[in-house]
């Protein structure tokens, strides 16, 4: 049977605008999500939001459309082993043995509601406590959906979503709860912090030679072509040596050659190879 008229439209302007494929065997969860779209945007039905696609997809239902379209799904420490492996090459850092300068710069590709970010501060706030040190770090955090963002950037989370990856010392220590029974994270880790919207699509990658890139669940959504020129755009962000961590499922293998593989606490990262200058 021929694939819903519908199904097939949005599914392809997703793959235009984000990169996203959204294969049949996605087609109930494309399904619940153009719903959802309908529910916000006032439509009385899926059949309407097509109509009303079908005139172009501008303005805040462009937005809408692309936010609901992303998977936000996230929490504190998400994948621990990834977070093991982070630790141990901070512990590296401010024991000299990494990166000759003075601040780290860690970038956060699809920082969705921020989770990843808090735990990345609180991680080397544990470690700098921990060593005693004065190790400098600044994390920027982008991703496409306004709604993600405004939600990282005001760093405040109900008490299941807190409770999803935070030890309960973790959440007295760094966070507050306000009169709305809403958990804050202190400004000792939100400082640290600045979030921007962006689609990894873009042309134009943030160049300020990041020591760390975490794009996790990012290229799994992709095709073997968006996946190739992401992976390029990411490595000329980072510094030489500088670390790029993926996510579950996601591999290097048959996409680049220009990382080391490495292997720490049971998860795979990959580090940029260094340029050998040639004596002459």
């Amino acid at each position: 049977m021929p694939r819903d008229q519908i199904l097939t439209f949005f599914s392809k302007y997703i793959e235009s605008e984000l990169g996203m494929i959204y294969s049949e065997s996605n087609d109930f969860q494309l399904q619940n999500r153009l719903e959802e779209i309908v529910k916000l945007h006032n439509f009385a039905n899926i059949g309407e939001l097509y109509q009303s696609a079908q005139k172009g997809i501008t303005g805040s239902l462009r937005q809408l459309v692309l936010d609901v379209a992303t998977n936000n799904e996230t929490s504190f420490f998400r994948d621990p082993k990834y977070f093991r492996a982070f630790e141990n090459l901070i512990e590296k850092q401010i024991k000299g043995d990494l990166f000759s300068d003075k601040e780290l710069r860690i970038w956060s590709a699809a920082s969705s509601t921020g989770q990843e970010a808090l735990s990345v501060a609180i991680l080397i706030k544990e470690l700098k406590q921990k060593y005693a040190s004065d190790l400098s770090f600044s994390i920027l955090g982008t991703d496409i959906s306004e709604r993600a963002l405004e939600k990282a950037r005001e760093a405040k989370y109900f008490q299941l979503e807190v409770q999803r990856g935070l030890t309960t010392p973790q959440m007295l220590k760094y966070f507050t709860k306000n009169d709305k029974d809403m958990w804050v994270a202190s400004s000792e880790l939100t400082k640290h912090i600045q979030y921007q919207k962006m689609n990894l699509k873009d042309a134009f990658y943030p160049h300020e030679g990041f020591h760390f890139i975490f794009c996790r669940n990012v290229l799994i959504y992709q095709s073997v072509e968006s996946k190739i020129k992401i992976l390029s755009k990411l490595e000329s962000s980072l510094v030489d040596g500088g670390f790029l961590i993926l996510g579950v499922g996601e591999s290097l293998i048959g996409l680049k050659q220009d990382y080391e593989t490495i292997m720490l606490d049971n998860a795979v990262v990959y580090r940029k190879k260094q340029k050998i200058l040639k004596v002459a």
